[in-house]
């Protein structure tokens, strides 16, 4: 038998984890900074990245990919481990937040955001402890661009969804391909 996994009241209670979402932000501004210009060697930070309403319990780059100009960032603890995701886009050199995603079924305790994935128009958001087939069954929610607005088009569910599969624990998408595992 699985047991489940004990939720701590914030992901940067576990000191692993914090320091890997602190160094995905950090991974986040390279790139930003290496695909603008600047030199691998240089290493320079061209601009933080921060979410118009986050606060400190929000673990905010928990989760973070890039695709072209377009940027999506997790934000696992908002709202009560609700988690939600941050789309921004780049124009020249300067990163600006598009839209804040959330699930249109979210609930506390989701996790929503915990991973993300970008591929063009498409983004693809995990959830893997939510509750829909089972405690921890876990979900994924596909989210489409049209203009400047990102819509939430579907929501992935595994087909033998069970508790405590935490599907949606790593999230992928290339081209029209999502992967959820």
């Amino acid at each position: 038998m699985h047991t489940p996994p004990v939720r701590h009241s914030s992901p940067l209670e576990r000191p692993n984890e914090r320091d890997a979402m602190f160094g995905a932000v950090l991974r986040v501004l390279c790139v930003a900074s290496l695909v603008s210009g600047a030199s691998a060697s240089s290493g320079s930070e061209r601009q933080k990245l921060t979410a118009s309403d986050g606060a400190s319990s929000d673990a905010f780059g928990s989760s973070v990919s890039v695709s072209g100009d377009y940027a999506v960032v997790g934000a696992v603890g908002d709202d009560s481990l609700t988690g939600s995701a941050y789309i921004f886009v780049r124009s020249g050199t300067t990163w600006t937040q598009q839209q804040k995603l959330t699930a249109s079924d979210r609930a506390s305790n989701d996790w929503f955001g915990w991973s993300v994935s970008i591929s063009g128009d498409t983004a693809v958001v995990g959830a893997h402890y939510n509750d829909d087939g089972g405690s921890n069954s876990g979900s994924a929610y596909i989210f489409v661009r049209s203009g400047t607005t990102w819509t939430q088009q579907q929501k992935l569910t595994a087909s033998d969804a069970a508790e405590n599969d935490e599907f949606g624990v790593r999230v992928s998408i290339s081209g029209g391909t999502a992967v959820v595992g």
